[in-house]
């Protein structure tokens, strides 16, 4: 019994060992795996890194994003609008002074649907008075004779931004100015939607023409305004067209522009169509749609079409397009103009402005619509 015993302890011993001498082992490799890891090298351990960014970034661009504009396509129609994007930041936009600007006021136009909309009127030289302007003054030089110009913003910012003060400057050396930001821009109240801001911009334009009698108003649309600019006038023609449509850096329709936006690029190596199913039916799911050359066969105002070569934004073949519809249903085809500016100018999407050919470009057109 003795023996048995002593048989059976040291079997137990045996395989205690055993145990004991597997888990030292995988202690052994673990440290050993530890001391590979510590001797890769510098380079190696940022390709690594590397390598695994890239992968996050990867499922992040092309399946994160996709993803939560699917199931939230109101994020695209903000990315039409940028509405919320305000560059400064902070800006006193009743002083338009602090702009730069001379002669101007700062004013307020409720709408019928009870949205209240910042606009500025902007004196050209020969009305400028010394001193305070009365707000009753402005008002009533609307009907003095000089052409007035409706000015439509594109998306992002507000009335006072860099580049459309400089046009302002430009503008208002030869006329009335009047320009507005939309509803859910500036200072103005709302959400914008297309209907909505097209109603602003047609509620504006009559509120002008009737006070303005004989002077003729036309209007003028930059980049996103130009899709806004194209639906008002096809609105106003259904009554009576405007006297004449400047357009400005424009495009055929909001779902090209969006497919050709620097910001949309990086999407490109999604099928086609599952790109077009994610981001461009996300914006028309929305309603938001600004087919300006659709729009623009139900207009016959003489229409001026300004683009420049080297827009990043919305590429000059756009306008291209823009104008091949436009001429679409017009008995008199020159009635639409397309004035182009050379890339080495660098006025790219937003500076036209700097343009010297400018004023006598927008002159003759003014003239040419006015001419009896």
């Amino acid at each position: 019994m003795k023996l048995r015993s002593g048989n059976k302890s040291d079997e137990k011993h045996s395989k205690g060992s055993q145990t004991n001498g597997s888990i030292q082992n995988n202690v052994k490799r673990k440290q050993m795996s530890k001391v590979e890891e510590t001797k890769q090298s510098p380079l190696q351990q940022w390709m690594i890194f590397f390598l695994k960014s890239l992968w996050l970034l990867f499922l992040f661009t092309y399946v994160t994003i996709p993803v939560t504009v699917k199931l939230y396509p109101w994020i695209m129609m903000r990315g039409a609008f940028l509405n919320n994007v305000r560059w400064p930041p902070f800006v006193d936009l009743t002083s338009p002074e602090t702009f730069g600007l001379d002669a101007t006021i700062n004013t307020y136009v409720k709408t019928n649907d009870d949205v209240t909309v910042g606009v500025w009127h902007m004196l050209p030289p020969k009305l400028r008075k010394e001193g305070i302007i009365e707000e009753q003054y402005f008002s009533d030089s609307l009907s003095d004779g000089t052409p007035i110009i409706l000015y439509l913003h594109g998306n992002g910012g507000t009335r006072g931004g860099w580049h459309r003060v400089q046009l302002y400057k430009v503008l208002q050396s030869m006329y009335h100015v009047i320009t507005l930001d939309y509803r859910g821009y500036g200072d103005s109240t709302g959400v914008p939607t297309e209907e909505g801001v097209v109603y602003d911009a047609v509620f504006l334009y009559k509120s002008i023409k009737r006070r303005s009698k004989d002077s003729p108003v036309f209007i003028w649309g930059h980049s996103l305004g130009s899709g806004v600019a194209s639906k008002v006038a096809k609105v106003l023609c259904e009554d009576e067209c405007p006297v004449g449509v400047v357009l400005e850096s424009p495009f055929n329709n909001l779902r090209s522009a969006a497919a050709n936006h620097p910001l949309t690029r990086p999407f490109f190596l999604l099928p086609r169509s599952i790109f077009n199913y994610v981001f461009l039916d996300a914006i028309e799911y929305c309603g938001v749609y600004f087919d300006s050359g659709t729009n623009l066969q139900s207009v016959n105002s003489p229409l001026l079409i300004l683009h420049a070569r080297d827009d990043k934004i919305v590429p000059f073949h756009l306008g291209e397009k823009l104008y091949q519809a436009a001429l679409k249903n017009r008995v008199d085809t020159s009635s639409v103009t397309f004035r182009e500016f050379d890339g080495e100018h660098n006025y790219g999407h937003k500076h036209i402005h700097k343009a010297p050919q400018l004023p006598s470009i927008i002159q003759n057109f003014v003239a040419k619509c006015t001419k009896k």
